[in-house]
């Protein structure tokens, strides 16, 4: 089973294909190159993710691919036993996988040298982003869960720590948490949690979760201070209100919004609670 063609604008086109390998499932990745390949820097970095009809994510991994590698080229190979064990799996349900692959390239200046200590950068900025998130995917290491909803989440204590305040406080002080590893969270939503650790890890927030969770997460965020998201939620906020002024939307997202803020007085965030 091979995936149509999908392309990194003129450099290259990609495909995957699953191979049926039992009791494995392999994820193979094809490039076809294009006329601008060869200003294509390395590493490529490749996202894949095997998700329910629900979007949940029953498999995901991200991989950085170097100038050795061969294509076609193996992204993954996944027991059958344990995606049918997945969290999420559902019986005869359909699945989906989504596979996202970020490439560089050299940037012409105005003299017309490329300017490649500049992309350079970038690329090992990049390249570092990229083995946090191979944290946050593979769980590699981690230290501390988190119960969200009932959903379970996998974390290090140390990346949340340098992230929140609330976070550091709860792990530094003689805490219950702090000696059982194991953390309730109340009141927030599992998926938008998720995408709000993804963001502690990466930094990053798709503009399609701010469209979809903008109010989650600003609650979230406000929750343990994560003042950079917040601002960024309060602003994607207050552009998509002048955009839909008297419409249903508009007055919607501002119900959502006084609740999360009802009329209290001022309290020190040092002293809210942890969870």
């Amino acid at each position: 089973m091979t995936s149509s063609r999908f392309f990194s604008k003129d450099y290259c086109a990609w495909t995957i294909s699953i191979g049926n390998e039992d009791p494995d499932i392999n994820i193979l990745l094809h490039l076809i190159r294009l006329n601008k390949y060869s200003k294509i820097l390395k590493p490529i970095r490749v996202n894949v993710k095997i998700a329910n009809k629900k979007g949940h994510p029953l498999f995901t991994k991200t991989i950085v691919i170097e100038n050795t590698i061969d294509f076609p080229c193996s992204l993954s190979r996944i027991s059958k036993q344990d995606l049918r064990e997945s969290q999420f799996y559902e019986q005869d349900g359909n699945c989906t996988i989504y596979c996202t692959i970020k490439t560089w390239s050299f940037k012409v200046t105005k003299s017309g040298l490329a300017s490649s200590k500049i992309t350079s950068n970038v690329c090992h900025d990049e390249l570092l982003l990229t083995h946090i998130e191979e944290l946050f995917e593979s769980k590699v290491l981690s230290d501390v869960n988190l119960n969200v909803g009932g959903r379970i989440f996998h974390a290090h204590k140390n990346i949340l720590s340098a992230r929140s305040k609330v976070f550091a406080a709860m792990f530094e002080q003689k805490t219950a948490e702090k000696f059982s590893n194991n953390l309730d969270i109340k009141d927030v939503d599992p998926d938008v949690f998720q995408e709000v650790l993804r963001y502690m890890y990466t930094g990053r927030m798709s503009s399609g979760t701010m469209d979809n969770m903008a109010v989650g997460v600003l609650a979230v965020s406000d929750k343990y201070l994560l003042d950079r998201l917040k601002t960024e939620c309060e602003t994607h906020l207050t552009k998509t209100a002048e955009r839909c002024v008297g419409s249903r939307k508009f007055f919607d997202s501002c119900d959502r919004v006084i609740a999360l803020y009802p009329a209290v007085p001022d309290e020190d965030p040092c002293d809210r609670s942890f969870w």
